[in-house]
Formats: structure tokens, C-alpha cells, sequence
């Protein structure tokens, strides 16, 4: 309707609803408002406002299919990741196209993200407690966590790769870090979560998970929660495992992120054998022994 006019000043974003529950979305020029839009004829059609969000875009041109546009999230998670920005998960394609399909067409990866994150301040923590797998499905959805990343530590090479973290060159743990604000969960509460959902008693290994890189293990970044972690280890030891834990307390020195394939590893392979058999029933059981978390 206004596509004659030349220039339109562009201001507030809104949102038309289909009936099929589909979205279209618009700038409205700025001599329109909520308040003034003329009502759709199609009565299927409704309009409202969209809440602001902030995106973090990556684009590339040319043409896009499934493995270009996994390549690309991939890219932009590493950056986000790499600057300590959190996001939904909520990643989109979008495509500009030109007159030509194939030539100089623009796409973009969108996702938005958690920009309010330093609103307080965000602690991390890194627990091992047998297969990274295992131990980031039991903190991804406890309140207060608000990120997992599965890594290794506590080893000595750099950037090892998983083959040689399982095939016990490297002496890394398979850790994730738990990035949680400490406002809504303390530390004290992420360590009762650690010490009651694994064998906190066992020597380099978690029932059939067996080797060094499967011990149980608590790495530190920060020196004042050394007192938080020693205190919680005495009273679980004495009140639950008869003075037997052997996990290890040392302070972080590197955590190297794990290759993309483990990030997310329970939702996104929840069918799979090992998740169904192993991952989930431990899931069932720290939520019904600790429901208070979740």
C-alpha cells in the first residue's frame, strides 16, 4: 500500500497471525500505530505487537542447503560462545533473494540472544561425574543453570580431541561446565546435585563407563568457592557414603570445549540406545529425589 512513497521512515516492529498459526512480520511506517492500523478484511487475520528481542546474525551469500546452514549455526555459536553471550536455541534461516535464484543471494543465521545475562553475576563450575553426556542432561534444566558446555580438564595436553581424551593419553576428565546464576542457585545446591547423582566412591569409573577420564572430579576457577567445595565434600562424606568419596578437588587451570557433536548431546540423540537406557532413567531419578532444583 505504501509502496509508492519514496522514502518511509520505519519504527515499531508488528506481527500478523495467520489462522494456520503462521507469522508475518513488519516495520510500520511511522504515521502508523496499533491504534490506527485499518482492520485486515480477512477476519483470520489478527495483529499485535512482538516484544523486542536483540539477534545475533551471521550471513553468507550463494546458495543454501542443510549441511551450509548447520556449518554456519555451528560459526555463530562458536562466536557467541567465545564472547560469553548465551542464546535461546531459537536459530532461523533467512533468505534475501535477488532477481536470481543461485546468484548473489543473501542468507542469514539468526538467533536471539540472552543479552540481559550480566544482569547478575554469572558463576561457573566444573563437574565431572562420569560421561560428560550424562552429567550435562542432569544440570541442563536445573533452575538457575543457565548454560552446560561439555569439555575436558584437568589433563595435560592442549586442545585434545575426544580420541585421545577416552584413549587415556591426555589424563583429561570429561567435565562439563556449569555456567548458573548465583542468585536463584548456590553453589552449595549445584554440589548436592554433583554428589547425589553419581558414585562419588568409585575409582576412575561410572558403572560401565570405566577409565580415567570417567573419575569424578570438581574443578574450581574461583579460590572462594574451595571452602564451599570442601565443606560440602566432608558433610556428604560423613552423611551418605561412609567417608569412601574419592572425587578429586583441584583448581582449573584450561577447560577445553569438546567437538560439537557432545554440545546438547541428550536432546538431540534422546532416541539413541545409550540415552534411552542410561541418560534418561538417571534424569527420572535426580528429578524425583530432587524435584527442588527443577
Amino acid at each position: 500500500e505504501n509502496s509508492r512513497d519514496e522514502e518511509i521512515e520505519m519504527t515499531s516492529p508488528v506481527v500478523i497471525k495467520l489462522h494456520n498459526n503462521s507469522e508475518m512480520a513488519f516495520i510500520m511506517p511511522e504515521r502508523y500505530n496499533l491504534n490506527n492500523l485499518p482492520e485486515p478484511i480477512n477476519k483470520n487475520l489478527s495483529i499485535y505487537n512482538e516484544i523486542s528481542t536483540i539477534k545475533a546474525v551471521v550471513q553468507f551469500s550463494g546458495y543454501s542447503n542443510g549441511n551450509k546452514e548447520k556449518e554456519m549455526i555451528e560459526k555463530l555459536k562458536s562466536i557467541l560462545y567465545k564472547n560469553n553471550i548465551d542464546h535461546k536455541n531459537d536459530f532461523e534461516l533467512l533468505v534475501y533473494n535477488s532477481p536470481y535464484d543461485f546468484i548473489n543471494r543473501r542468507n542469514e543465521i539468526t538467533v536471539t540472544i540472552k543479552y540481559n545475562i550480566n544482569e547478575h553475576k554469572m558463576n561457573k563450575i566444573y563437574f565431572g561425574s562420569g560421561c560428560f553426556w550424562c552429567t550435562e542432561a542432569v544440570f541442563a534444566d536445573v533452575i538457575g543453570v543457565k548454560n552446560v558446555h561439555n569439555g575436558y580438564a584437568g589433563g595435560l595436553t592442549n586442545n585434545p580431541s575426544y580420541s585421545e581424551v577416552i584413549n587415556g593419553n591426555t589424563n583429561h576428565a570429561e567435565v562439563c561446565e556449569v555456567i548458573y546464576d548465583s542468585s536463584v542457585i548456590s553453589l552449595e545446591g549445584l554440589l548436592e546435585i554433583f554428589f547425589l547423582t553419581h558414585d562419588p566412591t568409585t575409582i576412575n569409573r561410572q558403572g560401565n563407563d570405566i577409565g580415567s577420564h570417567y573419575r569424578s572430579i570438581i574443578l574450581y576457577s574461583d579460590e572462594e568457592d574451595l571452602e564451599c567445595i570442601n565443606s560440602s565434600f566432608q558433610d556428604f562424606n560423613q552423611k551418605y557414603y561412609n567417608n569412601k568419596i574419592v572425587t578429586q578437588i583441584q583448581s582449573l587451570e584450561k577447560f577445553f570445549l569438546a567437538e560439537e557433536y557432545h554440545q546438547d548431546y541428550y536432546q538431540n540423540n534422546i532416541n539413541e540406545p545409550y540415552c534411552k537406557n542410561i541418560i534418561s532413567p538417571k534424569i527420572i531419578k535426580a528429578r524425583e529425589k530432587l524435584n527442588k532444583y527443577y
